[in-house]
């Protein structure tokens, strides 16, 4: 049986009932997941009482596939009469919304200046492309982001935030005297409430700061395309436009010492306690996060770019060819880094973005056009992402300096759970006694 989510019962319904405006004899219609696309996220009827309430009712239907005449009857049998919001939530996201309620999580983020003044420097220093416009912020937190484009002279902002941190954002925007142009929504972004408040007109930009660890962990991309595809203008722009997704090889035993916490755990006042290394932030099984010394790098690799603007929620699954070319000789690689680089180019910008891989980002990345997240820059509350190896792998790496591993790099969502990544990395090159292989997987959920 092919399982449907939330999102996908959306689609489903406002499909029938673009076929049933058609004309379309209901038992004629035959349709795959394939073919709900995310045109069917926009409501076909307004005021649609079936999407209102479609979260409260989805527990009690059945699992097993129904005629759609008695799946309707059974929706409008079922139906309280007092209609409120759609509610399509999972346990996951109640959980990761409720996490982002708190003050102290929003400090850390406007804390870290590589990230709030990348953000402001583009807008403040590019007011002429947001000068008059109507700007959407998925996942406005504080509304710090709304704040800065108001200040630049968008004439409307749609600040839309499920969690309940959206209560404050509305107090922010009181206080600083923006009411009348910053319009707060608490909701998500593909609740049919926050799309009628939006309204039918189109919005000129949709900005977010929307990325987790290694770019993709967290899953607010998705919500950021499903965004575009709904509110969008064709001819709008996207910010951040780009982001690069990087990595590179660690050769550095002790720095992995250290991150695992062996270096600590085998020896504590005379005694072995090595049995709890495994608990460490570093790990075999998970994703580690640290800020990695450049030092411990031992090569680099090529980029993966991702343009928002065309980019699929199926892009955000994907494999790759992967080149990695050792700077040194190694006797052993430990551990791969993954990090980003976010990037803002609007069409009147004089930057190529095929050239952002030789951009001199220096400490920050240049004002007003991106930041780097990765160890050579600035740190940020994203760090990077460490990939441990398994230790019979690890020490099987043994290369020469301008060596150059060959192999694939994979992100892929975990199952059941659109906000986990789970990454894998492969690779062979040529060591001393021939050729070695090398593959590390790792999950973050």
């Amino acid at each position: 049986m092919i399982e449907a989510d939330e999102i996908d019962i959306i689609k489903l319904v406002n499909c029938l009932r673009s076929e049933a405006q058609k004309g379309t004899d209901p038992k004629s219609i035959k349709i795959t997941l394939e073919d709900l696309s995310d045109k069917y996220l926009q409501p076909v009827l307004e005021d649609d009482a079936l999407l209102f309430e479609l979260g409260d009712l989805m527990s009690d239907i059945e699992t097993k596939a129904v005629d759609y005449e008695e799946f309707e009857a059974k929706l409008q049998k079922d139906m309280p009469e007092d209609f409120s919001r759609l509610q399509v939530t999972s346990d996951r996201d109640e959980d990761y919304f409720e996490s982002y309620k708190g003050n102290s999580i929003h400090r850390e983020m406007i804390e870290d200046r590589v990230r709030t003044e990348g953000y402001r420097d583009f807008i403040e220093k590019n007011p002429s492309v947001f000068k008059d416009k109507v700007v959407l912020d998925v996942g406005c937190g504080t509304g710090i982001l709304s704040l800065f484009c108001a200040r630049a002279g968008a004439k409307k902002v749609f600040a839309v935030d499920n969690s309940a941190i959206a209560v404050r954002a509305k107090e922010n925007v009181e206080k600083n005297g923006y009411a009348d142009r910053i319009q707060v929504i608490q909701g998500r972004i593909e609740d049919f409430n926050t799309s009628r408040q939006i309204g039918k007109d189109k919005v000129d930009i949709i900005i977010s700061e929307w990325m987790g660890y290694g770019l993709l962990f967290e899953g607010m991309l998705d919500s950021v395309l499903r965004a575009r595809d709904m509110y969008l203008k064709d001819d709008g722009l996207l910010v951040p436009s780009h982001c690069n997704i990087r990595l590179a090889p660690i050769s550095d035993a002790a720095w992995i010492a250290d991150a695992t916490g062996a270096a600590f755990w085998k020896d504590v006042y005379g005694f072995d306690f090595s049995s709890m290394i495994p608990g460490g932030l570093l790990n075999h099984r998970e994703i580690g996060v640290f800020d990695v010394p450049p030092t411990a790098l031992c090569g680099t690799a090529n980029a993966h770019l991702l343009e928002m603007k065309t980019a699929s929620i199926g892009d955000l699954s994907f494999k790759i060819p992967l080149h990695m070319k050792l700077d040194r000789d190694v006797d052993s690689l430990q551990a791969i880094a993954i990090w980003f680089d976010t990037i803002f180019v609007h069409p009147g910008s004089e930057q190529d973005v095929k050239t952002i891989d030789d951009v001199d980002w220096q400490k920050n990345g240049i004002p007003g056009l991106g930041f780097s997240t990765g160890p050579a820059n600035t740190p940020t509350h994203w760090h990077q992402a460490v990939l441990l190896l398994d230790d019979e792998v690890a020490a099987k790496q043994k290369f020469k300096k301008d060596e150059v591993l060959e192999g694939t790099l994979q992100y892929a969502k975990e199952k059941g759970d659109d906000r986990g990544i789970t990454v894998t990395v492969e690779w062979k090159g040529k060591g001393e006694g021939g050729e070695v292989e090398g593959r590390v997987r790792r999950s973050m959920a």
